[in-house]
């Protein structure tokens, strides 16, 4: 790489991002894109992902696509590079035909530079033929642990990915992720059929931020006390939306400032919600895990999770976004025994029985009245809700029997992309040229679709409604109405743009009992959710090593004791009990006396977190000394001849 290049790189990141010099290894990872070649980037939350392709995109001649799967990510991503005067545009399934059409357009012909859609839009006609017409150098892939079977968020749509190298074998490809292991790393190299790729991995240590987990028997009140300590602006996760509303409502009681965030509130509301979040009008944000991603906010000081998540790197990735700033900020978990148990059992929902499978797929395809041996290719509107409420299935059941079929490949779930409306004639040419056969209003049509569009006596063919609409002088209400009255009068078929979720079958429809799935590997993606889940509870229920030491060590990197957590904190304190133990005497006294016994977390949820492990180290004392006997049960007696 020239002298010349490097002196781009710094005058563009100071032009348009007011940067003098890059985060290692930003500029590393830049360099090697621009000499075209592969490249997986490992950074952790807040390392700077966006820019290593920003950049490039920018110095590139031709244009830079982006995947992502998060439509947030897309408008937050767009919203800010417009900002900085970068064109750049997305593509999502909350627009209409005509807007994607346009966006296309604009990134063919026009100067948008830089293009973000999901992987779900590479298999769409529209985007494809763009694709085709326009010189793009570089496909950024965010979110690459997805296409790995060995990560925590599989999608099989993320193997759509590497027909876009067949298409234009000249790109390079940059993978990007936050959180991935070497066996995931290795899986991204392969399923994206990566060229001899350079990688780069920063160090996922945070010196800054300061790990707890905190078990309790009242999370709400003691996550409250804590917020009331920090007095800063963090984020809150929760398990569902119900409980972000419940939960916000209960912090703003408490005049601490907080609004709630999940993806079933429209699109106006998140957005009012994100922004007096960012501009800290309210301090905090309680949400799903539907919040966060590419939101660069950099004075987040805490982040913490009311509900254990699944594996290690979706909360590392989602504490991370504490403390981008480099100043000192909390991760912390609250939990009671309930939630380990509710982990356990969402793990259970996720991998139903292969029966159970079997029996929601043949009613998929009783529902949809697709017959044995047929269904390949047909496409459906589909709602999970409907389905469930037809089947009296719990929804929750059927989303996650629904997402292993798909990885399965019996169906494609689609996000809700436009089929455009196909249309067949179904009469015959003889038919055509009787007169009176056709109203004189509709030979207009018939002569136009004839004339621009091949084979629409053999099979139903893509029309462009807006061309055809502009073209006869009619309204599309109108048009959509003639179209129907030529169907009813047996003149075509026609199949009406899709614009809601929809399903597309992928196999035939076996008898049930042929139904298969590949049982040895679906047992090893079981046993493989299983085992992150247990690194995620074994690292929550851990009083002996150092937080984020168990963190690193999962990510297969070293590091010595952080200083910083509750545990490393705990061994630095003073082990003296002398006096503490006093308030111990008085609260089993008073218990003992009462016949009201209380076992080893009672007592110890009665003091604050910081001075819990010296209670359990102080009974653990007075066991050894017999002060107190605790029975089968766990119950603790303060012995009355006890001085």
């Amino acid at each position: 790489m020239g002298d010349c290049v490097i002196q781009n790189l710094t005058e563009t990141l100071q032009k348009y991002w007011g940067f003098s010099t890059f985060r290692p290894p930003q500029d590393q990872i830049i360099k090697n894109v621009l000499n075209k070649k592969d490249t997986v980037a490992l950074l952790p939350t807040g390392g700077g992902k966006s820019l290593c392709y920003q950049l490039p995109a920018l110095l590139f001649s031709g244009k830079t696509i982006v995947i992502t799967p998060l439509i947030a990510l897309m408008e937050d991503q767009v919203f800010h590079l417009k900002n900085r005067g970068i064109p750049a545009q997305c593509i999502h399934s909350h627009m209409t035909y005509r807007q994607i059409d346009g966006v296309l357009d604009n990134f063919v012909f026009g100067d948008t530079k830089i293009l973000y859609i999901s992987p779900e839009r590479i298999d769409t006609d529209i985007f494809r033929e763009r694709y085709l017409r326009v010189k793009v150098d570089l496909i950024a892939i965010d979110e690459a642990h997805c296409i790995s079977q060995w990560g925590y968020d599989f999608r099989p749509s993320y193997f759509l990915i590497p027909k876009l190298r067949e298409w234009k074998p000249g790109v390079v490809f940059l993978a990007l992720t936050a959180t991935a292991t070497h066996e995931v790393e290795k899986d991204i190299i392969e399923k994206l059929s990566l060229k001899v790729p350079s990688v780069f991995r920063k160090s996922y240590q945070r010196n800054n931020i300061s790990f707890f987990a905190i078990e309790t028997n009242d999370k709400w009140t003691e996550m409250t006390r804590i917020l009331q300590k920090i007095n800063a602006c963090g984020i809150i996760y929760v398990r569902n939306r119900k409980e972000t509303l419940e939960l916000s409502h209960w912090l703003s009681n408490r005049k601490i400032t907080a609004l709630p965030y999940h993806g079933g509130m429209d699109k106006i509301q998140r957005s009012e919600h994100q922004n007096a979040w960012m501009e800290n009008k309210v301090r905090y944000m309680v949400a799903t895990n539907a919040f966060g991603m590419g939101i660069d906010k950099p004075d987040v000081r805490v982040v913490i999770h009311l509900d254990i998540p699944a594996s290690l790197e979706e909360y590392y990735q989602e504490a991370g976004r504490a403390g981008r700033d480099g100043n000192e900020s909390w991760a912390i978990m609250i939990y009671d025994e309930g939630d380990l148990s509710a982990a356990k059992q969402k793990w259970e929902e996720q991998y139903p029985d292969i029966s159970v499978l079997a029996d929601i797929y043949d009613q998929l395809c009783r529902f949809f009245k697709i017959a044995y041996g047929s269904g390949v290719g047909e496409t459906y509107d589909f709602s999970i809700q409907d389905f469930s409420n037809n089947i009296k299935i719990p929804s929750r059941k059927v989303f996650f029997a629904l997402q292993i079929l798909e990885k399965e490949g019996w169906f494609q779930l689609s996000e809700g992309f436009r089929e455009p409306t196909k249309v067949m004639i179904t009469c015959s040419h003889q038919e055509l040229k009787e007169p009176g056969f056709i109203p004189t209003s509709w030979e207009n049509i018939i002569v136009y679709l004839l004339r621009r569009y091949e084979g629409l006596f053999v099979q139903p063919v893509k029309i462009d409604e807006p061309a055809l609409a502009k073209a006869m002088e009619i309204s599309m209400e109108e048009l959509t109405e003639t179209l129907k009255q030529m169907e009813i009068r047996q003149i075509i078929r026609v199949s009406f743009a899709k614009t809601s979720p929809y399903l597309i079958f992928l196999k035939e429809r076996p008898q049930k009992e042929h139904f298969y799935i590949d049982k040895k590997n679906y047992e090893a993606l079981k046993i493989r959710a299983f085992n992150r889940l247990k690194s995620m509870i074994d690292y929550t229920e851990s009083q002996e090593h150092c937080r984020q030491k168990m963190i690193l060590d999962y990510f297969d990197e070293e590091m010595d004791d952080c200083g910083k957590c509750d545990i490393c904190r705990f061994k630095k304190a003073s082990s003296d009990t002398s006096a503490i133990i006093p308030q111990i005497k008085t609260i089993l006294t008073e218990s003992t006396q009462k016949y009201i016994l209380l076992t080893i977390k009672d007592v110890m949820f009665l003091f604050p977190y910081n001075k819990r492990k010296l209670v359990r180290l102080a009974l653990q004392q007075l066991e050894s000394e017999r002060m107190v006997e605790v029975d089968n049960a766990g119950k603790i007696k303060w012995v009355s001849h006890a001085v």
